[in-house]
Formats: structure tokens, C-alpha cells, sequence
């Protein structure tokens, strides 16, 4: 039995005592006071009030317990079903991922698996305490008063299936909603607030705000659905105890005037239905739960199952020997869309620098993507040291060609914890090292804090050109050969655009780079320009 497992067994036996502790408590006390009306000996009540109270502090001992195991249980298999979900993630490229809004899937990594592991500690183990619990009372107020037991019974039974009734035909369509509405709430404020200052800028702050406004008040709308049919429930499971209660008590009475039952079991057995009501009323939250944590599992496995166009062969071929890279009548596209570029050819000698220049949306961040094994080329032939791409590992390729974005993500740390992120054995003078050879070893030498210098939140202390030599730092560091440089001037200023591309030329001929950008400064830094669109693909630099 694994940890988790045995923990969870552990809290749902404690659950069970704690849930037994209290409707012993209801009905001891029950018995105590119909006992100490007929004016006994003391002595014939030490034991009912020491159990009162031997009850009454086990009762929230118990309760503290199963918190304690069920949790840690819960925890422990919420983490692995983590663990499982991020190693399947990372096995997925990006155009499979793109099929879905960041927002939305970060809701499924985090709130689905949570609610998942919500269903073992508010549904999987109540459930199962409250149906134990139940039973015991029934078969204890069988053995002492049959008609009596006979009634509870039938009221448990009518109450558990009231509830099911009322849960599955009013909620179950809200519920398994829930979680997508959440995961959908979630896309939006992600992408509003990434997109913010566009949005007031072009005057569109409002709508954005209307729509996120919309979706909340959906996923309220399910919320309030769900707190109704929790109110239902508990009316349900308290008129069938009520009337239970009534039938017992009439009956009770006759058998005490018979004499088939004793007068001080008669406050026990008509309190048995209230000492159920406790665990009975939960049902209706229990129920909810379930098809919640049910909807988000599917979630989950939608997540996790979905088909990945980038497969590792089963038996790669060898490290490639060099890092020469040559394309072959290629064609690319995205997802389900059309082909953005066909029949592309390209070389990049070892060593060389080459240029793809075209129109946003012609397909050049595609062809990063595709060259780093991150998506897959629909059409044609692609080497890497004379050995098919498709022939290595994603590891593989990605140990030779890196990739600088011209958003590239810099962590809010150090500027030393950021390098390591690439060899996170590199002592301070290969960190520096690789810091030189980006241009900005001087520019950090000069700061108070030097390599423990915090960048802040994705770089914001750092001027663009500081981030972009950061994250170029970051790929020399991790010893690749290829370089595809994906508008590495994007957003900076002319001066700090042109010593970047002389700092980058500057890396050959120890590394190849390929410059995916449309701006002519790049172009012409270039020996060869490779022009996605056009009759003519490659040039000689003038």
C-alpha cells in the first residue's frame, strides 16, 4: 500500500470514529438524562457521564486526526496527479499546446487537479463515512426497538435517494460546468491583464472589462444553482428524518406501554434519527463534488491525451556530428490552418549566418519552432549533421539548437540564478564568461549587486536590449550550436538593435545563427537571406 493510500485509509477510519464519537455523544446523553430522572444511585450514572465526555473530547480529537492523514493523503495524490499532468506537458509542443488559451489551461493544472483532489476529502471518504455510520446506527436501534430500526431505515434510504435525485436531475449540467466556466474566467483575466495597456490604449478597457464581467457572473449563476440544491438537500434529508422521528416516537410509545421497550431507550431510539442528521445533511455537497471533481478529470484527460504531432522515435538515431542544417522542399503550418510556406529550401552551414525574412504571418516564428523540434514540418526533409531531424529525440536537437525569442522570458530573480537556468553547475567566472561573450559583462560588473543583482518581474528592471543579451547569455551558457534568433531587435532603439547583431555575427563561426526577422538591419548582417514567399529564396549579401 502506497503512503497515500495507506493515509487516506488511515483518515477515513478516524473520520469514521470522529462521526461515531458524536452520535454517541447525542445518544448517551439521551440515555443519561432519561436515567437520572428516575433518581438512581449515582453510581449506576459514572459510566454514561464518563462516556459523555470521554464523547465529547473525542469527538474533535478524532475530527483534528482525520483532518491530519486525509489531507497529507489528499496532498500526496494531488501532487503526483501534478507531476503527471507537467511530464506529459512537457512531452507536448507548442502547437499542440496552442490549442488552448494559456489562461484556460493554467485553470486545468491548477484548479482541476485540485478539484480532483477535492473528491477524495469531500466526497470519496464522507461518502463512505456517512453510509458506515448509518448502517451502525440502524442495526443498533434494530437490536433494541426492530420497528423502530425498520422506520430509520427506510427513512435513510428515501433521504440518500431524495438527494441523488435532486442532485443529478437540477445539477449535474451546472456542475460538470463549473469547471470550465472557471477555467474560461480564467483565460479571460489572463488575457486582459496581459493585454491591458493595449486594450486602454485603443479604448477597448471597458468591453474587455464587460466580458470578464459576463463570464463571472455565469460561473456565479452556477455557484448559486449549487448552494440551492445543498439547501434542498439538507430540507430533504430533514423532513425524512422529522418524519422518522415522529413514527418512531408514536410507535416507541406503544411499545413502552406494552412493555416490549424500556422508557429510558425511548429518548435513545427517537433521537437516533437526529444523531444521523449530522453526516445526512453533507449529502447533497458530497454529491456536487463528485460531478465537479468527474468534470474536471475529463478535463484533465483531455489535457493530458491530446494528440502531439512531435513524436520521439522509439530508437534514435546517434548525436549528430556536426551542426550543419539543411532543409529540403519543406512546407509548415499550425494546427489545423493551412500551409503558411511550402516548398522551402535553406542551408546553414556550420558556422554561417543566414537571414528568413517575410511578412508577419508567413510562417518564420513556424520555422523556428519546426527547427527546434518543437512542431513538426508537414512537408519535406530536414538534417541536422546529416542526420534527419525526425531520426532524433526533441532532447536531442534541442542539446545542438537553441532558440531567442523576441520575447524571451527572464525569471524574477538574480541575474546568476537566471544563467543557471542553462547549467546550473556554472561557478561565477563561466557565468561571467558567457556574460562577456553577450556584451553584457560590463554593463553587470558595474552594478552594486553584480550577479545577485534581481531582475524583477519578467526582466522589468532591465532595459529590452539587457533582457534580450540576458537570455542570449543564457543560451551560450548552455554550450549550443545553433542559434535561431527569432526578431531579435523587435522593440529596441536603432543604436542598441545594430550592437546586438554585431554581437550576435560576432558568435560565428563557432555557432551557426539564423536570423528570423524582418528587419532589414538584420538582413543585411546576413551573408544569405532566405525571403519566405518569393520566387528567389537565397541571395548573396551585397
Amino acid at each position: 500500500m502506497t503512503t497515500a493510500r495507506r493515509q487516506l485509509v488511515l483518515g477515513g477510519f478516524f473520520g469514521l470514529l470522529a462521526s461515531l464519537s458524536s452520535i454517541g455523544l447525542l445518544l448517551v446523553s439521551a440515555w443519561l438524562i432519561s436515567r437520572a430522572a428516575q433518581h438512581p444511585p449515582v453510581l449506576y450514572l459514572m459510566l454514561a457521564i464518563v462516556s459523555v465526555r470521554a464523547f465529547g473530547i473525542a469527538r474533535a480529537a478524532l475530527r483534528y486526526v482525520e483532518r491530519l492523514y486525509t489531507h497529507d493523503g489528499a496532498l500526496r495524490v494531488g501532487t503526483s496527479i501534478r507531476l503527471a499532468v507537467y511530464e506529459r506537458l512537457e512531452r507536448l509542443s507548442p502547437s499542440t499546446l496552442a490549442a488552448g488559451r494559456r489562461g484556460e489551461r493554467i485553470a486545468r493544472i491548477v484548479s482541476d487537479v485540485d478539484a480532483i483532489q477535492d473528491r477524495i476529502v469531500r466526497a470519496t471518504i464522507p461518502r463512505a463515512v456517512t453510509a458506515v455510520s448509518s448502517a451502525i446506527v440502524v442495526g443498533f436501534v434494530l437490536a433494541i426497538f426492530p420497528r423502530g430500526g425498520l422506520v430509520l431505515a427506510a427513512a435513510v434510504v428515501v433521504a440518500w435517494v431524495g438527494v441523488l435525485v435532486a442532485v443529478r436531475t437540477g445539477g449535474s449540467r451546472s456542475n460538470a460546468a463549473t469547471a470550465g466556466l472557471r477555467g474560461e474566467l480564467a483565460a479571460e483575466v489572463a488575457e486582459t491583464l496581459r493585454t491591458s495597456r493595449d486594450l486602454v490604449a485603443y479604448g477597448a478597457a471597458e468591453d474587455a472589462r464587460a466580458t470578464v464581467a459576463r463570464t463571472g457572473e455565469r460561473l456565479a449563476e452556477t455557484e448559486r444553482r449549487a448552494a440551492f440544491l445543498d439547501g434542498l438537500g439538507v430540507m430533504v434529508v430533514r423532513i425524512c428524518l422529522g418524519v422518522a422521528t415522529c413514527l418512531i416516537a408514536w410507535a416507541g410509545v406503544a411499545a413502552v406501554a406494552d412493555g416490549a421497550l424500556s422508557p429510558v431507550l425511548l429518548a435513545v431510539v427517537v433521537l437516533a434519527p437526529v444523531a444521523l442528521a449530522e453526516p445526512l445533511e453533507g449529502l447533497s455537497a458530497i454529491e456536487q463534488q463528485a460531478q465537479r471533481s468527474a468534470a474536471s478529470r475529463r478535463r484533465i484527460d483531455e489535457l493530458v491525451a491530446a494528440h502531439d504531432d512531435v513524436v520521439d522515435p522509439e530508437h534514435p538515431a546517434p548525436d549528430p556530428a556536426g551542426f550543419d542544417l539543411h532543409l529540403r522542399d519543406v512546407a509548415l503550418g499550425w494546427g489545423e490552418g493551412e500551409d503558411l510556406v511550402r516548398g522551402l529550401d535553406l542551408d546553414l552551414p556550420e558556422g554561417a549566418v543566414v537571414a528568413v525574412s517575410g511578412p508577419s504571418g508567413s510562417g518564420k516564428s513556424t520555422l523556428a519552432a519546426v527547427l527546434l523540434r518543437l512542431a513538426a514540418p508537414r512537408a519535406g526533409t530536414i538534417t541536422l549533421g546529416g542526420t534527419p531531424i525526425d531520426a532524433l529525440t526533441g532532447d536531442q536537437v534541442r542539446q545542438v539548437v537553441a532558440t531567442l525569442r523576441q520575447d524571451e522570458h527572464v525569471f524574477d530573480t538574480s541575474i546568476r540564478e537566471n544563467l543557471r537556468i542553462a547549467d546550473p553547475q556554472a561557478d561565477d567566472r563561466t557565468l561571467l564568461a558567457a556574460l562577456d561573450a553577450a556584451g553584457l559583462g560590463a554593463f553587470v560588473a558595474g552594478l552594486p549587486d553584480g550577479l545577485d543583482t534581481e531582475v524583477g518581474e519578467n526582466g522589468d528592471r532591465l532595459s529590452g536590449g539587457e533582457r534580450q543579451r540576458l537570455g542570449l547569455a543564457r543560451l551560450l551558457l548552455g554550450g549550443h550550436r545553433v542559434l535561431v534568433l527569432d526578431e531579435p531587435t523587435e522593440h529596441l532603439d536603432a543604436a542598441t538593435a545594430e550592437a546586438l547583431l554585431r554581437d550576435l555575427v560576432a558568435l560565428a563561426p563557432e555557432r551557426s545563427i539564423l536570423l528570423v526577422s524582418h528587419d532589414e538591419r538584420a538582413l543585411a548582417a546576413a551573408s544569405h537571406v532566405v525571403r519566405i514567399g518569393e520566387p528567389t529564396r537565397i541571395r548573396d549579401r551585397v
